[in-house]
Order: C-alpha cells, then sequence, then structure tokens
C-alpha cells in the first residue's frame, strides 16, 4: 500500500447533485459529414439536458464542425434539427453556432467561456465531433484557465484515430494544453443497430435512406407517441438520419448522473419524470494510457482491434528502457480520495518488466509483470488515491505497450471512515477521521469529534473524544473569505474558494486562517477594504448578510470533511472599531452592533467541529486599554457559542520590523487572567533564513512563554526570501519548539508556495505517529547527526536532523527495547525498526540508506512484560 489509513468519505464528488450543476456546459458536434448519426444524438442531449432542467448550465454549442469535408446537405439538415430542438427545449438561440457558416465566431465564443473558467465555475466540454474546432479554441485561450475545463470524449473517431479518415488534429493537442481529459466507456448502448457497411447513399447530394431494418430502432419506439409532440420530434430524427443512435447524447447524460452505461430504457425513464439521482462516487475510473498528459518514451498507436480499449494504446519508441506516462486524476464523480485497486493493461512480453506507480509524490509501489503473450493485466491493490493528485507509472525493463490503467474501488475502501479504535499514536488520519470518536467524551458540553483544549492549563489541542491534534498549515490568504468578484448579493464568485480547500485536502495539512472583518474604514494602518465585512450593503449598523453567511457556511463545511481546522478570527490586525463608535459602555458591554455581529456570528457557525475562534489579529498593535474590549468579546463568544470552541488570543512579537507594536507592549503575560483564552498565536516571529539553528532558538522563546498556562501556536514568520527547504526545515524548527504550525509565508493562493504546504502535509503524518502533546523541548539530548530533541522522557523520545551525515542519536536513553520509526520529512518514506538499547546511555544509529539527510525519528518504549 503507497498510504495507511482509512477511506474518505464521499464529498460531492460531481457537478451534478440532483438539483443544480455546478459550473458551465459547452458541446461541440459535427453532423455535416461521415456519419449523421448528430441528427439525433444533438437534439436528444439537449433534451436531456431541458429533463434536468439545467438549460440555463449551457453557454455554447457549435456544429457541423468537420472543416475540411462537407455535404451541404447535410449541413443544412443538421442546422435545421438543431436549432428546432433548441426552439422546443427553451435554449437561446444565441448560443449555437454552425462552423460551416462562420467557425471563427464559433471559436471566439468557446474562447470567451474557457477564459471565464475558475475553480467555482468549471466548464464541462462535450466533445461529440472531431477535435479541430475544440483544440482551435483551447489554443487560442489563457493557459492558466484551461485547467478548470473537463473535456469530455467516448469515441476514438471523435478523438482523431480512424483507419479511414483524415484528421488534421488528435486529441492529443488538447491533452497536452492543460485541460482535464475526461474519457468514458463508448456510449454504444445507445447505438442499437451496427454501422452499414454500404455507404453510397451518403453523398452531397441526398439524405441517408433508411440503411438500419426497423427491428433495430425498437428500443427508441417509446418516442413515437403523437401526444407528446417534443418525443415525436427526437423520434423522427431518427427516422430521417437512419440509425438507431443517440450515442453522443450519453456524454450528457454521464455529466449529469455519473453514469457511463446510458441506456434507451434509462432514457425512457428519465423522461417519463424519473429522474435517476447522480451517483455518489464512480465505482470504477478507467484511464486511458494515451490520454495520460506526459508521454515519455511512448506514443499513440491506433489498431482495429476490438479487444484494446477504445482501439488505442501506447508503445514504446526508442530503445529506452525506463519509460513513464504521467497524469493529474481528476474525473468528474471521482471520490475525493479513497482506495483503488489499481489495474495496468499491457503487452505481455519475453523479458521481465517493472511497473512503478507513485501517487501525488509519495513512496511509491512497484510490481513486477509477468511475462508471456497477448494483453494481460497486473494489479496493484488498496492504492489510496485522492482528486487531482498526480499519478505517475513508471516503467523499468523492458519496455511494453499499455492500454490503460483502471481504478477499481477497493473492497478495504468500504470500510468505515473513522477507525474502530485510535490511540495517540495510531496513523495519520484524514478528512472526517481527524474528527473521529473514539473514546468518552472529554467534555460533554463540547461537540463530539469538535477541536478542543484538553486537560488542565495549559491543556493541549485534541478531538473531544478522539486523538490529540498537532496543528500545521496556512495562514494565508487570509482574505479567502473575500477573494473573487464581488456579486450584487455580497458574495464572491471567482475566487476559486474550492480549489484552494480542494488543494488543502490533497496537500495533508489539517489547519488554516482567515479574517471575517477587514474594514479599512476603522483600521489604524489604513489597511484591508470597506467591503471585506459580512453585512448588509457592508453596513455595520445592518444586520448580517445570510446570504454571505450561507456562502461561508459552505466554505467551512467542505474544509470540515477534509479534516481542515479553522482558526477562524473577527477582526485584522490594526483593527479600532471603537474609531467607528463601537465603545464599551459604562458597564463594561460591548456596543449593540458589534454584539450583534458577534452573536450572530458565533450561533452561525459553532455547529461545525473545526472552528477555533480567534478575536484579534497581532491584537497588542492597539494600546493596553483595548484588554477589556477583548475580554467582553472573549466572555461574549465562550457564552453564545456554548461548546468550549477554543478563543485564540494572536500577538506581534515586539522585534517585527513593522515596529507597529503599540508602545504599551502588551504580551501574553497580560493574559494570563483571561478566563475563555486558551490558546496564544504569535505572528512576526523573527526570521533567520539558512541558520536554522538561530531559527529553531526564537521559536523556542515564544513557545516558552507563559508555557505553564497557553497552548502555544506560530502563525507567521516575518516574511523574508525563503526557498522551500528553508520553509520547510523553519516548520520542523518550530515543531520541535513544541510549538503548533501556522505559516503566513505559505500562502496557498499562490502556485509557487503550495509545494511548502505539501511539505507541512508530509510533516504532519510523522507527528500524528507521535504522542507530540506529551513531548517537551530537550535539544540536550541530542548527539551525533541529531539537531533537536522533543522528549517524554522514559517513554517516547523525537529526534530530527536537516543535514544527518551520520548516526543520529540521542543521549542517556534508558535501557529497553524501543520502537523506532525512521521518516523522511522530504518524501515521507518511512522505515520501522525495533531496537534494544541494553544499558543506559548514549546511542547512535545509522539512518537507513533509503532515507535522505533531512530524516526525523521516533523511538518509543517498548512496555516491559
Amino acid at each position: 500500500m503507497l498510504l495507511l489509513g482509512q477511506a474518505c468519505p464521499s464529498l460531492a464528488a460531481g457537478p451534478f447533485d440532483g438539483k443544480s450543476f455546478h459550473g458551465r456546459i459547452a458541446y461541440s458536434c459535427d453532423g455535416n459529414h461521415n456519419d449523421p448519426d448528430d441528427w439525433a444524438s444533438s437534439p436528444m442531449a439537449l433534451a436531456i439536458l431541458a429533463q434536468f432542467g439545467c438549460q440555463q448550465n449551457l453557454v455554447h454549442f457549435d456544429y457541423n464542425s468537420i472543416l475540411n469535408n462537407n455535404f451541404p446537405v447535410w449541413e443544412h439538415q443538421h442546422r435545421q434539427t438543431v436549432m428546432e430542438a433548441a426552439r422546443r427545449f427553451g435554449y437561446d438561440a444565441r448560443l449555437f453556432f454552425d462552423c460551416q457558416q462562420d467557425v471563427d465566431a464559433a471559436v471566439a465564443d468557446l474562447v470567451r467561456h474557457i477564459n471565464a473558467s475558475s475553480a467555482d465555475n468549471p466548464l464541462y466540454f462535450v466533445i461529440a465531433g472531431p477535435m479541430e474546432v475544440p483544440a482551435r479554441a483551447i489554443h487560442m485561450s489563457n493557459p492558466i484557465k484551461r485547467r478548470f475545463v473537463y473535456c469530455i470524449s467516448h469515441s476514438s473517431w471523435n478523438d482523431g484515430f480512424s483507419a479511414r479518415y483524415d484528421f488534421p488534429v488528435s486529441k492529443r493537442s488538447i491533452i497536452e494544453s492543460g485541460v482535464q481529459w475526461v474519457q468514458i466507456r463508448d456510449q454504444s448502448l445507445l447505438s442499437t443497430s451496427p454501422y452499414p457497411k454500404s455507404r453510397e447513399a451518403r453523398d452531397a447530394d441526398r439524405l441517408p435512406g433508411l440503411m438500419a431494418p426497423m427491428e433495430a430502432f425498437a428500443p427508441y419506439r417509446w418516442l413515437e407517441r403523437p401526444d407528446r409532440d417534443d418525443w415525436l420530434f427526437l423520434w423522427q430524427q431518427f427516422i430521417v438520419s437512419g440509425r438507431p443512435d443517440a450515442s453522443d447524447a450519453g456524454m450528457i447524460y454521464f455529466l449529469l448522473t455519473g453514469d457511463e452505461q446510458a441506456t434507451p430504457e434509462k432514457l425512457r425513464q428519465l423522461f417519463e419524470g424519473n429522474l435517476p439521482p447522480p451517483i455518489s462516487e464512480r465505482q470504477v475510473i478507467r484511464l486511458e494510457a494515451e490520454n495520460f498528459v506526459e508521454l515519455v518514451g511512448y506514443q499513440p498507436q491506433y489498431r482495429k482491434d476490438r479487444s484494446i480499449s477504445h482501439r488505442l494504446f501506447v508503445r514504446p519508441v526508442g530503445d529506452a528502457h525506463s519509460a513513464r506516462l504521467a497524469t493529474r486524476v481528476d474525473q468528474p464523480y471521482m471520490a475525493f480520495r479513497t482506495l483503488y485497486d489499481v489495474a495496468i493493461r499491457y503487452m505481455a512480453g519475453q523479458q521481465p518488466t517493472v511497473f512503478e506507480l507513485q501517487i501525488g509524490g509519495q513512496e511509491s509501489e512497484q510490481v513486477t509483470a509477468p511475462t508471456g503473450s497477448g494483453w494481460q493485466t497486473v494489479r496493484i491493490p488498496a492504492v489510496q488515491i485522492g482528486r487531482r493528485q498526480r499519478m505517475v507509472l513508471a516503467v523499468h525493463g523492458a519496455p511494453v505497450a499499455i492500454d490503460y490503467v483502471e481504478l477499481r474501488r477497493s473492497d478495504s475502501s468500504t470500510l468505515a471512515a473513522d477507525p474502530p479504535t485510535a490511540s495517540p499514536a495510531a496513523g495519520p488520519a484524514t478528512g472526517h477521521a481527524r474528527f473521529a470518536v473514539t473514546e468518552p467524551l472529554d467534555d460533554p458540553a463540547a461537540l463530539p469529534g469538535q477541536v478542543i483544549v484538553g486537560g488542565k492549563n495549559p491543556g493541549y489541542l485534541k478531538i473531544n473524544g478522539g486523538r490529540p491534534l498537532f496543528l500545521t498549515g496556512p495562514d494565508n490568504p487570509e482574505d479567502f473569505l473575500y477573494m473573487g468578484e464581488l456579486q450584487p448579493d455580497g458574495t464572491r464568485a471567482g475566487g476559486g474558494q474550492m480549489e484552494i480547500i480542494e488543494f488543502l485536502g490533497q496537500a495533508g495539512v489539517n489547519a488554516c486562517h482567515m479574517l471575517m472583518f477587514r474594514m479599512q474604514r476603522c483600521n489604524i494602518k489604513d489597511e484591508g477594504d470597506d467591503t471585506h465585512c459580512p453585512f448588509i450593503n457592508h453596513d455595520p449598523s445592518q444586520p448580517l448578510n445570510e446570504k454571505v453567511l450561507d456562502q461561508w457556511d459552505g466554505w467551512l463545511r467542505e474544509l470540515e470533511k477534509r479534516g481542515i481546522i479553522v482558526h477562524l478570527e473577527f477582526y485584522n490586525d490594526a483593527t479600532d472599531v471603537e474609531r467607528m463608535g463601537w465603545v464599551l459602555d459604562s458597564n463594561g458591554r460591548l456596543h449593540p452592533d458589534e454584539e450583534r455581529f458577534v452573536r450572530g456570528i458565533v450561533q452561525r457557525f459553532r455547529h461545525h467541529k473545526n472552528i477555533m475562534w480567534g478575536i484579534e489579529e497581532s491584537a497588542n498593535k492597539l494600546p493596553r486599554t483595548w484588554l477589556k474590549h477583548y475580554r467582553a468579546l472573549s466572555r461574549l463568544i465562550a457564552e453564545v457559542d456554548g461548546h468550549h470552541h477554543p478563543i485564540v488570543h494572536s500577538l506581534v512579537t515586539p522585534e517585527t520590523k513593522e515596529r507597529d507594536i503599540h508602545p504599551d507592549r502588551v504580551m501574553s503575560s497580560d493574559l494570563r487572567d483571561a478566563p475563555h483564552v486558551r490558546v496564544i498565536t504569535w505572528l512576526h516571529i523573527p526570521p533567520y533564513g539558512e541558520d536554522f539553528e538561530a531559527q529553531h532558538r526564537a521559536y523556542l522563546k515564544y513557545a516558552g512563554m507563559d508555557a505553564d498556562r497557553f497552548v502555544r501556536m506560530k502563525n507567521e514568520t516575518e516574511y523574508h526570501r525563503i526557498d522551500r527547504r528553508t520553509a520547510r526545515v523553519q516548520n520542523w524548527a518550530c515543531i520541535f519548539a513544541g510549538m503548533h504550525s501556522l505559516e503566513a509565508n505559505w500562502n496557498v493562493s499562490r502556485q509557487d508556495r503550495r509545494p511548502r504546504a505539501i511539505d507541512g502535509g508530509i510533516a504532519l503524518r510523522f507527528i500524528e505517529r507521535t504522542n507530540w502533546h506529551r513531548c517537551q523541548p530537550h535539544d540536550e539530548l541530542a548527539t551525533g547527526s541529531t539537531r533537536w530533541v522533543l522528549a517524554d522522557p522514559g517513554r517516547e523520545y523525537l529526534a530530527y536532523s536537516y543535514d544527518a551525515d551520520g548516526p543520529m542519536g540521542l543521549r542517556q536513553l534508558p535501557a529497553g527495547t524501543y520502537d523506532v520509526l525512521w521518516f523522511d520529512t522530504v518524501t515521507g518514506r518511512a522505515v520501522e525498526q525495533q531496537v534494544k538499547v541494553d544499558t543506559t546511555g548514549d546511542v547512535l544509529w545509522p539512518v537507513p540508506a533509503e532515507l535522505g539527510p533531512e530524516v526525523a525519528l521516533r523511538a518509543r518504549a517498548v512496555p516491559k512484560d
């Protein structure tokens, strides 16, 4: 297995949830040459969309798209059919483009819709004809937008591969452009007659005759209803085309249901009002080899052989003995993350071949392919694969042809998402498993599975009734809730929030930070934006905007599904709401508008398990007199919350180069008597770049402040230019200071910063296999290549090195037997050993050869019998 852990529960995997369609739809088809099947498929596709009530989601439809050949009579017939279907089923005629009349307009319209795509508004492009028109548009579009475009196909002919037709463009031109390619099975179940061998009637002068026998039309006979004029129209298109073939329309049926096996009977049920619910997850996803984005040492090959999937495979080129296929796995109706049995279909040979499968940059899995002859299949069981993860299939030894890689839901993926038993030393958790309840509740007032502070002061973060927590993740983008274009109702569009949420889940981190109030009008540094608030008309004297809160609630819910704790902070740094009249009254009570704001927010979101309330970022930028105001805020939050979600106070360090700490210099010691605040986080901890020892000492300084009173976090190391390795080692320096580690320099709205979050997710996999919450810094125990140590002396020891060039060691290790977990902090590769220490003293253990110089270890004492 590549990764340990349980299957993640299903999320909303497809674009259609049974009520509404998320995104837009474009459609491209031919119908003017070669085969008249589109004369029936095009109106059927439009009718299917209408049956689901999704007409408004269709933004583009082009037809007659064979540019290098044309039968004018066919072109005219298809145009009449398409436009009549558009009229009957309620579409705007301006969405439709005849490529024989104005292909440039069709291409320009497609470019416009591609460029409008985003994670929140993807484009699903159904390609029911040749690739030339789609390719023109895609190659003229903004490359950054292409990753939000899903191109759907089912036919090798449409894809540009045929023994009897000359195509100027194949699907490879589109796949390599950066779109997401979705190849579903051939929709031949909707074609109830084989292609006729005689094509003499298919010419430019006349329509095709009735070439299929009438009995072949029987599966669609239910459409022949004189009392249902629209149905009768569809039936007549089958007759005119001479073919009972609506196969291209099967792609629309798939898009709205996730079902790759549309049949005439399923269409009948749909048209009679029995809308099928969309599947929650596809059980089988076939990735055709020729559809991998990267083909290194391979090229596509068409062969007229029905035993080959879509009659296409990839064959090795050259004499290289190491080749690979690579792509990002992103398919509609795919589980967010689950276990799959992976099948690789290949052409066996007489020389040995080894397949190496790697998912998301994690440890790879190898399997030796049996030798022999003919097409064979080799399987790798129970591989954990997440949506949008990168898949690399490397081929070592004798290169072989590959037909496809198939993902089939593993039997083990039906296990409960939350393990039946767990302990602080259990394997890494993902998604809902992080909120698993595995023991009696710690706090009956808190929600089962909610994040809480457990134990007496200083306490530790944990799940109520579950495992302890170590938090790591990005502090930025702090304006997450306000990214995108402001809409008339106050919500945001096109900000990419869902794409960021999905990335965080894939990266494996478990925390993030966001701000709810960033108004400039009351910011002492004149920062922020007066639209960055959740009030009606952005007026703090008005009620909260329920549309905005609905949108926030949806994002928080999606973060919770992915196991992400949200440090949800009320006020931006340097915010002084007293400037706009929100002052305490003579009895120390909040201004009514501020109380309404805070009370409304807490009431709205307290049902989430993944909330930690923040009061104000860098609160000590305001004077000491504000302590009374902060105390009133924390008291109200705790009172309204009722579930004991942690309340966090945020402070900036006095060393900040921004020199914006208030001269009163409020510090954590000034908050010790704040009864509701149990977590302190620090911002602008001094940066030391590649001087990792100095950086570790800086983290130790703030981790030690009031360590007997508060859980300690870090949300920001002061900005300085660093590379990925420096960010990674700095994170470990914070971990080994005994402090939770969020980081503003991991701004995941920037693609170049995302590798830092991925490294944070790798670190979390190690920490979740330790009792980090019980350990304290003990760097005096380091010897050999070990740099820093955390220890629960006599029970568990954690050691780390960023430059191990020899054995790692621990001083004064008690005699006994230890389970040792070695962990490569770059790759996530783990090695487990059991070692015996005969006498108490210093020990040195060689780093396993397969691990790099950045390495951590956990040595846990094995209890004596």
